[in-house]
Formats: C-alpha cells, structure tokens, sequence
C-alpha cells in the first residue's frame, strides 16, 4: 500500500454558469466540501489539501478539515487555466518544502457524490498494476451517431437512418466508457514526468450514473439537489 497521498481539492472563485458555484449550499453544506469528506473518510486521510485563488473559500474548506497551505495565484485561476499546471503548483509546493508523496489525487467539487469507498478501490487498483501511470472515474457512454447530423432545414440523414434502423432500441447500442470527472490519480513521479493524468498507461474506474453525476450548469445543481434531498446522501 502507499506510504502517502495528496487529495488535492481543487475550488476557484471564478464560476460563471452558477456564480460561487463551489460553495454553493447543496443539501446545506458547501459543495467543495463533498470532496473534503470524501477525501477525509478514504484509508489515507491524512493530507487533504484546498487550492483556491479565494480566502473565504479556503477559510471554508478549513473549517471542514482541509489544509491550507497556499493562496493559488491569480495567474493559475483563470477561465482557460489547465488543471496540469495547478496541480503541478500544488506538487512543487509540496517538494519545495519537503514533503514526500506516492500519489496524487485531483478531487473536483462538481462532482460531489463520489465516495470514499471508490477512492479506496480505485487507489488499490493504480497500487496493484504496477506498470500504470494513473486511474480516472469514468461512466458508462452509448454513443448514436443514428440520432444525429449537421443543423438543416430538414432533419434528412435522420430520417434515412431511423427508417433503416426499424428495431432502435439503447440496449442495441455500443457500450462504451468516457471519463465522468469524478477523480484522477496519478502516481506522483509519473505526474510530475509526464504532466498528464492521461497516458497510454491510465487505467480506469468505472463508477455509477449518480456518482458519475458533474456539476456544470444549474440544471445539473438542480439534479444535485434532488438527488441529494431522495436519497438523502
């Protein structure tokens, strides 16, 4: 088993589509700290770290178990900011004064109803394939192509395939994955090598349509809520 892993809670201030929207109240708690917990409960709670560009976001986040450590800069809290580089600041931050992990784990707030139980089955099995770089939650996808086309005036190549297809139904189409944002973990000299969760040697982790559930856009917070509220998670 590891000797160490970072869960890296990451949480700028900048949301347009639901303003604060990682501090937003879900079922009465700040989203980003979903993550917290989750992070906190797992085998290895020990180093569980906020990066925000926001004090009132990592005073929130502190009062919720995570380490403060760094003010992410304002430089590395943009709309376009690759998550790459803030990990990596996270990462040099934590090499720079001495701390030494294993791994690390990118844990995102719109994506709350990911558990502990699949940190740990999805660390033990990174742990277990020895030549992997890093393991991500994905969800199941049937992707169509039947149900659609280019923007037209008649919905033609449509039509023409339905009509060819008579029997269309999802238990016929292909079953495939994509990844759901629900986690990433890397093992941190391959990270910090290869700058990526995603190599040729990233495995995967399949996780529940609930769990999969990503937080984008306020149809997908009212979806949080009700999932939230029903099953009372």
């Amino acid at each position: 088993m590891p000797q160490k892993i970072l869960w890296l809670v990451v949480a700028r201030a900048g949301s347009k589509s639901i303003p604060d929207k990682n501090i937003k109240l879900l079922s009465g708690l700040p989203l980003l700290t979903y993550r917290i917990r989750s992070a906190k409960k797992t085998k290895y709670p020990e180093f569980v770290w906020i990066s925000t560009d926001s004090k009132k976001y990592a005073s929130i986040a502190l009062k919720h178990g995570a380490e403060v450590n760094f003010i992410r800069p304002k430089s590395l809290a943009e709309d376009n900011t690759d998550s790459v580089d803030v990990v990596l600041h996270a990462m040099n931050y934590a090499n720079y004064n001495n701390y030494h992990f294993d791994y690390i784990g990118l844990l995102e707030p719109t994506s709350p109803f990911i558990n502990s139980d699949q940190l740990d089955k999805a660390l033990k099995k990174l742990i277990k394939n020895p030549i992997a770089d890093s393991i991500v939650a994905v969800k199941e996808s049937r992707p169509n192509t039947i149900f659609i086309q280019d923007e037209s005036i008649f919905l033609d190549k449509i039509a023409k395939n339905i009509n060819k297809h008579k029997k269309i139904g999802r238990q016929n189409f292909i079953k495939q994955i994509t990844p759901s944002g629900g986690f990433y973990i890397s093992k941190w000299e391959a990270f910090l090598n290869k700058k990526t969760f995603y190599t040729s040697k990233t495995i995967h982790f399949l996780v529940d349509e609930i769990s999969a559930l990503e937080i984008d856009e306020p149809i997908d917070f009212l979806f949080a809520e009700f999932i939230s509220q029903k099953l009372k998670i």
